[in-house]
């Protein structure tokens, strides 16, 4: 059974409903190459569309959080807000912020320093490289512990000279353009879209910078109807589970919490005039 406060947020218009994907929308798996959505999720994605405007927002490439998705005609949010498009890229461009474009050197030679390093070192570790930027992933090494101090060790003091953000996600090492994060893409979606109401579900510490932003934005009345939700799992971060609104138990409960507002939205859709319904341009 949805809650007042979500019922409140899904019937306010004009809506945003935002996911991360990894440990929200699809299991953690592996490699990044291994994830698949949880079943089903991907078509109430597409149902939810007729109602809001509906946005992934993902540490992952959007190549890549597109391939994983599959739904055209949402937005995807990629590289924390450093990569755009308005649905699959076979039919949308990818836009880059252009204040990023100074980091793409930069963050190349680091990221060759640590394949030169890491394919004798650690072998177990795998790069996932993005439009500019990337993470190192050492899910599969076998002592995890000291597969992160090599890593920390190795990049972080080049990362510090060339201005390059290090920061860690769930078995990762991320190298990022600093000055953007969840929160700020969310922000800016919420503006460009003029939103009244949004939501934001994630499981993972960047995901904390969108929580914080929705509670902010909630507070100074620019997004007056604003939901967080923390995706449980048993290594949440104990901050995102204080901070967020509403907490789920593992992906599976956030799908189950999607099924929940699809019913409850084609419901209010078929027990009123279809005229209602967000006309999108």
């Amino acid at each position: 059974m949805l809650t007042a406060v979500l019922r409140n947020v899904l019937l306010t218009r004009p809506c945003g409903l935002t996911f991360d994907i990894d440990g929200t929308l699809s299991p953690i798996a592996p490699t990044p190459e291994a994830a698949r959505l949880f079943p089903g999720v991907a078509s109430l994605l597409e149902r939810l569309r007729p109602y809001a405007r509906v946005a992934v927002v993902t540490g992952r490439g959007i190549t890549s959080a597109a391939a994983l998705v599959g739904v055209d005609e949402i937005t995807y949010i990629g590289n924390h807000g450093l990569e755009w498009a308005e649905g699959l890229p076979e039919h949308h461009p990818i836009r880059l912020l252009p204040e990023a474009e100074a980091y793409r050197l930069p963050a190349q030679r680091l990221l060759a320093l640590a394949e030169q390093h890491l394919t004798l070192a650690l072998p177990c570790a795998q790069i996932e490289y993005k439009s500019i930027g990337g993470t190192i992933h050492y899910r599969r090494c076998p002592d995890p512990v000291q597969a992160r101090q090599q890593i920390l060790e190795l990049l972080r003091e080049p990362a510090q000279e060339s201005g390059l953000l290090l920061t860690e996600g769930k078995m990762a090492v991320e190298l990022r353009v600093p000055g953007l994060n969840k929160g700020q893409a969310l922000q800016r979606f919420i503006e460009q879209h003029q939103l009244r109401s949004a939501l934001f579900a994630g499981d993972d510490t960047t995901d904390l910078d969108g929580v914080e932003t929705l509670i902010r934005l909630r507070q100074e009345g620019s997004c007056p109807a604003a939901v967080t939700i923390a995706v449980r799992h048993a290594d949440t971060p104990p901050r995102l589970l204080e901070r967020a609104d509403l907490v789920v138990e593992g992906v599976a409960g956030m799908a189950a919490l999607l099924e929940e507002m699809v019913i409850f939205l084609e419901g209010e859709a078929g027990a009123s005039s279809p005229g209602w319904q967000e006309k999108r341009a």
